[in-house]
């Protein structure tokens, strides 16, 4: 049997991408890391392996397509890609009075074209197991947009829409989809609901469960 294996993209410095591989790879997932730049993903591959979790890295640029699909034979030479987290994501502190039409696109790609580049490429992957999973990491900001973080806020309400549109596509294929929108700070080695190893049992529930399309978090 092919192993099995959780593609988490933009696993990022918050923790949550590590308590999420930590925990699919207790469930005998190989994980998969995917994000621009390879030396934080080689020490979070180098810590995991420590804990005695599977996982490799690739760098990749997730709203290129072309850097994706490459991504995606790798993975694919070394498994069956099972699940995708798209965790992802670019926080600016741009105010809406100094938006122009080349910020908001540049952090879109982060923020929303990223997920929907992934999604597309990665589906006729996850599709073939028959009962696959894409879980995406929502924020608070979509519905409470402030003066620094307008740019993020926008991505999010469009990946949130994008979600659920896409839950309900995907049903039919029995493929899942559905966001977990984080309602507080992700604060590493903080007990209590900030922990991003409590957080990120809120998305394997949703992941076993497949009962909404969107989570709230609090």
């Amino acid at each position: 049997m092919a192993n099995k294996i959780a593609l988490i993209v933009g696993p990022g410095h918050a923790g949550l991408g590590q308590a999420m591989a930590e925990q699919l790879g207790a469930q005998g997932y190989t994980i998969a890391l995917m994000g621009r730049q390879a030396e934080p993903l080689a020490d979070l591959v180098k810590v995991l392996s420590g804990e005695g979790v599977t996982a490799f890295s690739m760098a990749a640029d997730a709203a290129d397509p072309t850097s994706v699909t490459k991504a995606l034979a790798t993975i694919s030479a070394q498994g069956s890609l099972q699940l995708v987290h798209y965790n992802a994501t670019q926080r600016t502190k741009n105010k809406p009075s100094q938006l122009t039409a080349a910020l908001v696109a540049e952090s879109l790609a982060s923020n929303l074209l990223g997920a929907i580049t992934v999604t597309n490429l990665s589906l006729p992957y996850v599709e073939k197991t028959g009962n696959g999973v894409f879980l995406y990491t929502g924020s608070v900001v979509a519905a409470k947009p402030g003066p620094t973080d307008v740019e993020q806020a926008i991505g999010k309400a469009g990946l949130r829409d994008y979600v659920v549109a896409l839950n309900k596509e995907l049903h039919a294929q029995g493929v899942f989809a559905g966001m977990v929108t984080i309602n507080t700070y992700i604060r590493q080695g903080k007990a209590g609901h900030m922990d991003p190893t409590v957080i990120a049992r809120a998305f394997i529930e949703l992941a076993t469960q497949k009962n909404a399309a969107e989570v709230q978090y609090h």
